[in-house]
C-alpha cells in the first residue's frame, strides 16, 4: 500500500495575506481618543445639559458612558490593550456598579421610615378650621383646560402673532393683587421662528382671571421675553441657567408674576435628602428675568413673598403617597397592608389666604371610590395636613355631576375642593364636547347623592344649598333661608336652554327674578299673568333667585 505525508508549513499563506495597516504610536492613540471623547462630551453636555453633580445618576451613567469610548477608541487607534484602557474600563464598570449600591443603600427598601418622615404632616379634624367657607364670586370656575380656550381665542385675535407664537399650556396659577390668575406665556412654534423672532423675543403672555372667563389678557410687554424653554442655544431657559449654575440639580418651572407685575421663571432647586440620590426635595429656587437674562438663586428662607409655588408638584405628590405607603415599613406594603392609605388619581390646585396648595383624596389601597380624607400642601413651605373627612373620592362625584346631564352627554371637570356653608364640597364644571363649560355643580364629599346643578353658578350654588337644607344636613347658619312667596304674576317668559326648559317670571311689587325649570311643576306651562301663585326658594345675594317649589293658586293640578 502506498503512503503518503503531508506536512504542513505555518507560514505557507502568508504570501496571500493584506498588508496590516500599521497602528498609531501608544501617545499619539491617547490624546486622539481623549479629543474625541472630549468632543462628545462638549456636545453631549450641551445637547442635555447635565448636573455636574454625582447626586444625578444620568451624570454618572455618562461619565461611565465617555470612560467606556475613551478606552474602546484608544484600543482601536492603538491595536492593543495598555494599562490606561484597562484602568477606564475598570473605572467605568467601579463608578456603575458604585451608583447601583448607593441607590440600594437609599432605596424604600432599607429607609421606608425616613420616606414616610420625609413630609411633616399635620392632621385636622375640623374641616372649616382649614378651609373658610367661600362666597360664588370667589369660585375659581376656570381649570386649566378652560384657560386653554380661552388663550387660543385671544391670540386668534392678535394679527400674525398666531402664526409665530402658540401659548404653553402650564397656565400657572398664581395669586397677584388679591386675585387669582392663570397665567401662561407665548412660546415659540419651532426653530425657523425663533430664528426669525430672537431679537425681539416672545412679545407677551396671557392672563385669565379664574373667577371671570370674561377678565382674559394678552399682556404685551415692552421688551420681549428673549430666555424661553422653547428658545434655541444660549437663549434656552435651562441651557442659559446651566451657563452659571453648573452643579445644581433643577426640577420643573413656572411662570409667576411679582407684585408689580413683572414676569419671572422660578425653577426649582432639589437635593437628595435620603442616602445618596434618594428623597429628592426643593432647596431653594432660581429666579430668572426673561427679558434680562438675570438671574439669582434664593434658598428657602429668602425667597421672595410673591413667589407662590416652590415644591415641585409632583416631588411633593410623591411623599404624601410615601407618608400613607410605607405608614408601617416596607414589608407591610407586601404582606398584610396594614392602615395604608394613598393618593386617588388626579390632584387639583386651590389657593387658601393667598397661597398655592395642591390636594387630593386619600383613599385606602383598595381604591375602592371612598376617601378617609384629603391631603392638603403648600407649595411653597411643604406644610401639610390630612383633613380627615369621610365620603366620595373625585371620580365618583364626577360620575354623580354628569349623571344629572346625562341626557347632554357633558364631561365633568376634575373637582376643586371648597367649603360650602362649612360643609366640605366638590366644585365641578360641565363640559361639552368642544370643552365649554356649559353647567356648573356642587357635590357633597360626605354624600355623593347631593348634587346641585345649575346653567348659572348661582343658580348651582342655590340649588346645592337647597338640597342640603332638604337633606337635613347640619350646614353654617349663615346661610340663605327657604322661603315662600305668594303674589300674583307680573310677567312670564320661558326658554329652552341645553334641552330644559326654563320659566323666568316677576311678581307685582317684588324686586326678585325668579327662575324654575319645567320639572319643578307642570302648572308652569299653563301660568298667565295675573294669576296667583306660590314659589319656594332660597334666599340668596341677589335678585335673580332659583325657585324649587311652585303652585299655582288657581289651578288644582297635582
Amino acid at each position: 500500500m502506498t503512503q503518503f505525508h503531508f506536512n504542513f508549513d505555518p507560514n505557507a499563506f502568508n504570501q496571500f495575506k493584506t498588508p496590516r495597516k500599521p497602528k498609531m504610536k501608544p501617545g499619539k492613540a491617547h490624546l486622539t481618543a481623549l479629543v474625541i471623547t472630549l468632543a462628545l462630551a462638549i456636545l453631549i453636555d450641551y445637547v442635555t445639559l447635565p448636573a455636574w453633580n454625582l447626586h444625578s445618576p444620568s451624570t454618572v451613567m455618562l461619565v461611565v458612558f465617555l470612560l467606556v469610548v475613551f478606552g474602546i477608541s484608544d484600543f482601536v487607534l492603538s491595536g492593543k490593550w495598555a494599562l490606561i484602557q484597562k484602568c477606564c474600563i475598570f473605572g467605568a464598570g467601579f463608578l456603575f456598579a458604585a451608583m447601583l449600591l448607593l441607590m440600594f443603600l437609599g432605596s424604600e427598601l432599607l429607609n421606608a421610615e425616613k420616606y414616610r418622615d420625609q413630609i411633616a404632616i399635620k392632621d385636622v379634624s375640623d374641616f372649616s378650621s382649614q378651609f373658610q367657607a367661600i362666597s360664588t364670586e370667589r369660585i375659581p370656575v376656570v381649570d386649566q383646560q378652560t384657560a386653554a380656550l380661552l388663550g387660543d381665542k385671544q391670540i386668534g385675535k392678535q394679527a400674525g402673532l398666531g402664526s409665530q407664537y402658540q401659548i404653553d399650556q402650564t397656565y400657572t396659577l398664581i395669586s397677584s393683587d388679591q386675585h387669582l390668575y392663570r397665567v401662561s406665556p407665548l412660546e415659540y412654534r419651532d426653530f425657523i421662528k425663533w430664528f426669525q423672532n430672537n431679537g425681539t423675543g416672545i412679545p407677551g403672555f396671557i392672563q385669565v382671571n379664574v373667577n371671570d372667563p370674561n377678565d382674559v389678557d394678552m399682556v404685551m410687554l415692552q421688551e420681549g421675553i428673549k430666555y424661553s424653554p422653547s428658545a434655541w442655544f444660549n437663549q434656552n431657559l435651562f441651557r442659559h441657567i446651566r451657563f452659571r449654575y453648573r452643579t445644581e440639580l433643577l426640577s420643573d418651572y413656572s411662570f409667576e408674576l411679582d407684585d408689580e407685575g413683572h414676569p419671572y421663571w422660578v425653577v426649582s432647586v432639589v437635593a437628595p435628602e435620603i442616602g445618596y440620590y434618594g428623597g429628592l426635595s426643593a432647596q431653594g429656587v432660581i429666579i430668572v428675568d426673561p427679558m434680562t437674562g438675570e438671574m439669582n438663586k434664593y434658598a428657602m428662607d429668602e425667597i421672595p413673598a410673591w413667589v407662590d409655588r416652590v415644591q415641585p408638584a409632583e416631588l411633593a405628590w410623591n411623599q404624601i403617597d410615601n407618608w400613607g405607603y410605607y405608614v408601617h415599613g416596607f414589608f407591610n406594603t407586601l404582606f398584610g397592608q396594614k392602615d395604608m392609605i394613598q393618593t386617588t388619581d388626579g390632584y387639583n390646585f386651590v389657593n387658601i389666604d393667598g397661597q398655592t396648595y395642591v390636594f387630593s383624596g386619600l383613599t385606602s389601597v383598595a381604591a375602592d371610590h371612598s376617601i378617609n380624607g384629603f391631603a392638603l400642601i403648600n407649595l411653597r413651605t411643604k406644610e401639610a395636613s390630612y383633613i380627615k373627612v369621610g365620603g366620595a373620592d373625585e371620580v365618583s362625584a364626577m360620575a354623580s355631576a354628569e349623571g344629572q346631564v346625562q341626557h347632554l352627554n357633558y364631561r365633568a371637570t376634575f373637582p376643586i375642593l371648597l367649603n360650602i356653608a362649612d360643609e366640605p364640597t366638590y366644585f365641578i364644571s360641565l363640559k361639552d364636547s368642544e370643552g365649554l363649560v356649559k353647567m356648573y355643580s356642587f357635590v357633597d364629599v360626605t354624600d355623593y347623592s347631593i348634587v346641585g346643578i345649575g346653567e348659572t353658578m348661582q343658580t348651582a350654588h342655590d340649588d346645592y344649598l337647597r338640597k342640603l337644607k332638604t337633606a337635613n344636613k347640619q350646614i353654617s347658619g349663615e346661610v340663605a333661608e327657604m322661603k315662600t312667596v305668594t303674589g300674583k304674576v307680573a310677567a312670564i317668559a320661558s326658554a329652552v336652554q341645553e334641552g330644559t326648559t326654563h320659566y323666568y317670571l316677576t311678581l307685582e311689587n317684588d324686586a326678585h327674578l325668579y327662575v324654575l325649570s319645567l320639572d319643578v311643576s307642570a302648572e308652569l306651562t299653563l301660568t298667565q299673568a295675573g294669576q296667583n301663585v306660590m314659589i319656594e326658594y332660597l334666599d340668596t345675594v341677589g335678585n335673580t333667585v332659583a325657585g324649587s317649589r311652585f303652585d299655582n293658586l288657581e289651578m288644582d293640578y297635582e
